[in-house]
């Protein structure tokens, strides 16, 4: 969930539909044919540069090449498209760190953002949308930097490298202030909690499937799966301790270095096995 400013483009009616954009990061479900957004706006500003092409066409006498114009339709489209999902976000993130996500409804995120609730839903089918990506990023990064490992690489290494790496990111000022509110939403919120179980079931899985890919494990083998838990374990136990560290206000180098030490000790449990670890004095 994110903070974006916007500004308003032109509304549908000014417009000829030209056929949907696939905007990226965004759900399957959500790159379907749905009613221009904008247009339910009020005051909705028209874009100054909208007519340039056919205008400029006219003042020289020809007519403007009908490719030009859908390719330039198309790109004002996906604009107003980007905006209008920025607004619902904003105004999502306001309500849910002044209320708690439980207890804001679709309706006043809606009206804050200045659409009709249809709109919310062209957008985020679900609520909990608003906060979680339905496909995050991560995945298509995790699952690169295991197929892109050297030879001679453990899937432990390669994967839990990526994820000690990118966690430890999150020390930054900028991160860690956005953090914090993420957090207090999430933990205020079952529904969140359950959904964010849900996406790191989902990255197991799919490392999982990837590790039993590579080395052509046999159906029903538990190596890939135990390394995929594993790694995703590690993640999670680094996400938990980076909320806990900022919601403290701690954040800069500090909060970097010790979410990086923290996880390449991990990463050394997961590498070199759990054998020597907690016995029993």
């Amino acid at each position: 969930m994110s903070r974006a400013t916007t500004v308003p483009g032109p509304r549908a009616d000014e417009e000829t539909p030209v056929g949907e954009v696939t905007i990226h990061a965004v759900p399957d479900e959500l790159q379907r044919a749905e009613p221009d957004p904008v247009g339910d706006l009020p005051h909705a500003a028209p874009d100054p540069d909208a007519a340039a092409p056919e205008a400029t066409a006219a003042s020289e006498g020809v007519s403007a090449p009908r490719g030009r114009r859908r390719l330039r339709g198309a790109g004002i489209r996906e604009r107003r498209r980007q905006q209008t999902r920025a607004r619902i976000v904003d105004a999502a993130a306001e309500l849910f760190a002044e209320r708690g996500f439980d207890a804001v409804s679709v309706v006043e995120i809606a009206q804050r953002a200045g659409v009709v609730e249809k709109t919310v839903f062209n957008h985020f089918p679900v609520k909990e949308g608003l906060v979680f990506e339905a496909d995050p990023p991560m995945r298509a990064a995790l699952l690169d930097a295991v197929r892109s490992r050297p030879a001679g690489e453990s899937v432990a290494a390669a994967a839990g490298s990526f994820v000690v790496a990118a966690v430890s990111m999150l020390g930054s000022p900028e991160a860690a202030a956005g953090m914090a509110e993420m957090a207090e939403i999430i933990r205020g919120s079952r529904t969140l909690q359950v959904r964010e179980r849900e996406i790191l079931d989902g990255l197991t899985t799919a490392l999982a499937e990837l590790i039993a890919e590579e080395s052509r494990a046999e159906p029903g083998a538990l190596e890939p799966w135990l390394a995929a838990h594993a790694v995703l374990g590690l993640y999670a136990a680094l996400l938990d301790l980076a909320r806990d560290r900022v919601l403290t206000g701690a954040a800069g180098p500090q909060l970097s270095a010790e979410l990086r030490a923290r996880g390449e000790r991990g990463l050394a449990l997961l590498q070199f096995g759990l054998a020597g670890y907690a016995k029993r004095r």
